[in-house]
């Protein structure tokens, strides 16, 4: 046995010295897509951006298996100016970005209205693509679409959570073990080609993607877009064309890195083999509870990352969109639910006393009355919620008093050196308040308007929760949160990032071929990213690195157009200024 192991071992290390180095480039043929049946819908024109959903028919391969026919499609949001070109070959440039976590394609509608309108600033017509996940096809948009046709939120909240029929059916339920087996085939894999499949489809000119195209990532998209770079689409390590680095111009991560190997793994033979061997061999593991549903496909009843929760939050942002100040009927209209309880209350609670006692019982958030518009910001707000993957700088609390949060930290904690930039990941840097009078009806105060709110400031809040309720309450074709998340996709990342090079990620066939590229790295200002993940792994010697100021995390890509302080948008405006400098370069 001992010689087998040895053999197995030695074959793994000497297939990891072939990762370090990239092909030399060879007179290959050029890449051709397999994607066909072109639709594109328009969606919304308005502010001299036009916005359309371009899906292409691409279909699964996974006999046995049943699932909406809309799962046989790929798609994106496209973003352009009014008056700018049909072809998108003939655009300027083409920003290409994949969503951070569980995020649909439309989170990003501000910061790509925001980059395009930015751009045209410059004398340039780019567009700007969110791809949607594949996972997408399976979003719950029924209840939505309803709602935005009467103009009712609860006509959404009752078919979800109530008996409420539309077109004479009730609410199916959530979707929960076998049927989401198709999850199984979105995974990493099924992410990049669907991406590679757009961009050929679309830019069907190689030289024009060379040219023109340039990848992006908020988030986890970052993550993604570094694997994307490096990876070998014909299984051909000989030939590059159709390698994801040749399909871009440049890279650009925002609040995040694009990396197939962060920590170097593949520079070292003896590392990457062993790296390969025992991060490959756990991930099989992993692979067989996903595919037998011992192991969940989704988060699904998980607390505060579970189904039900984003499904809450997309309602919460449908309700602040349809009747912004009308009192809150949300949570009358939903039943009491252990595991949405669970969320509530830890996203809500301000100390652990209350948490612990409140963690059996109905969440403290239920006892006191908002508007549709203070709910939405109390469950998403930097100075609200309980947690930074949420929080955005939405504006502040108004309408009755408030009392500082403790839970699960202070605010002031994460002024602590050093270890204040990891307690950061918990709840975010600034100081959070609950509501203290349950006879008031609290309100909320937007972005523009907190210069007299002592908790916080002007130059830090930045998002308009009004264009937040509208992107939130979208419906048709995919919503702000994928719906159904696949895990399959984390595991994935996962034994990438963790060496493995086995299986389908054996097309993962160099390292580090993004930072050939033109760079582009913007971290948000107060975000834990830059002090946590971009200290230990720093962005490209070549980069241009750029800060935005007093942006959370999901800032990044939801800021408003203009800021406090009268200018444009930074993350839209440095994105653009980035493709600016790459269409000179040309």
């Amino acid at each position: 046995m001992s010689h087998l192991i040895r053999a197995a071992t030695i074959s793994v290390v000497a297939a990891a010295l072939a990762l370090g180095t990239a092909p030399v480039a060879q007179a290959d043929p050029a890449p051709a897509t397999t994607a066909f049946d072109r639709q594109e819908t328009l969606v919304r024109s308005s502010g001299g951006i036009e916005v359309s959903y371009v899906s292409l028919a691409l279909p699964l391969s996974v006999p046995g298996v049943a699932y909406p026919a809309s799962c046989d499609r790929v798609g994106y949001w496209r973003y352009r100016p009014a008056d700018g070109a049909e072809n998108s070959s003939d655009a300027d440039a083409v920003v290409v970005q994949q969503q951070g976590l569980g995020a649909g394609a439309v989170h990003s509608e501000p910061v790509a209205r925001n980059t395009v309108l930015s751009a045209l600033n410059q004398g340039n017509h780019i567009e700007f693509w969110s791809l949607a996940r594949r996972a997408s096809c399976l979003d719950e948009t029924v209840g939505f679409d309803e709602a935005l046709r009467t103009g009712n939120y609860l006509d959404a909240v009752d078919y979800y959570f109530g008996d409420k029929q539309i077109d004479g059916r009730g609410f199916p339920g959530l979707r929960t073990g076998e049927n989401l087996r198709v999850l199984d085939a979105m995974g990493l894999p099924r992410v990049v080609r669907d991406q590679y499949e757009v961009m050929l489809h679309e830019l069907p000119d190689q030289k024009v993607r060379q040219s023109k195209a340039i990848c992006t990532g908020i988030s986890l998209g970052g993550l993604m877009t570094g694997l994307f770079s490096d990876w070998d689409f014909d299984g051909n390590p000989a030939t590059t064309a159709d390698a994801g680095y040749n399909q871009c111009q440049s890279f650009a991560a925002q609040d995040s890195m694009i990396s197939s190997d962060p920590a170097a793994l593949q520079n070292t033979p003896v590392l990457a083999g062993l790296t390969n061997l025992v991060t490959g061999s756990a991930a099989a593991v992993l692979d067989a509870g996903l595919s037998n549903g011992v192991i969940p496909r989704t988060f699904g009843e998980a607390p505060v990352l579970g189904t039900k929760t984003f499904l809450l939050l997309r309602l919460a942002g449908l309700a602040a969109h349809l009747d912004p100040d009308g009192e809150s009927q949300l949570l009358q209209h939903i039943p009491l639910d252990a595991g949405l309880e669970l969320s509530l209350n830890f996203l809500f609670a301000r100390s652990a006393v209350e948490f612990a006692s409140d963690i059996v019982g109905p969440a403290g958030i239920r006892d006191y009355r908002f508007t549709n518009e203070a709910m939405l910001g109390m469950l998403l707000d930097n100075n609200s919620v309980n947690f930074s993957l949420f929080q955005m700088s939405l504006g502040a609390l108004g309408g009755g008093p408030v009392e500082e949060k403790t839970f699960p930290i202070s605010g002031s904690a994460t002024q602590v050196p050093i270890l204040g930039s990891f307690l950061e990941l918990a709840a975010g840097k600034q100081t959070r308040v609950a509501p203290t009078d349950p006879n008031a009806l609290y309100t909320w105060r937007d972005y523009r308007d907190v210069r007299d709110v002592p908790y916080t400031s002007p130059d830090h809040e930045v998002t308009d929760i009004t264009k937040l309720a509208e992107v939130l309450s979208t419906g048709s074709p995919n919503g702000y949160w994928e719906t159904y998340f696949p895990l399959e996709l984390l595991k994935d990342l996962g034994g990438a990032y963790g060496g493995s090079r086995m299986g389908e990620l054996s097309h993962l066939a160099t390292a580090g071929m993004s930072r050939t590229k033109p760079n582009l790295v913007v971290f948000a200002g107060d975000s834990p990213v830059r002090k946590s993940a971009g200290t230990f792994f720093p962005a490209p010697s070549l980069a241009v690195e750029r800060l935005l100021p007093g942006y959370t995390h999901a800032d990044t890509i939801g800021a408003a157009e203009i800021q406090n302080d009268g200018k444009r948008d930074y993350s839209g405006h440095y994105l653009a200024e980035f493709v600016s400098r790459q269409i000179d370069a040309n």
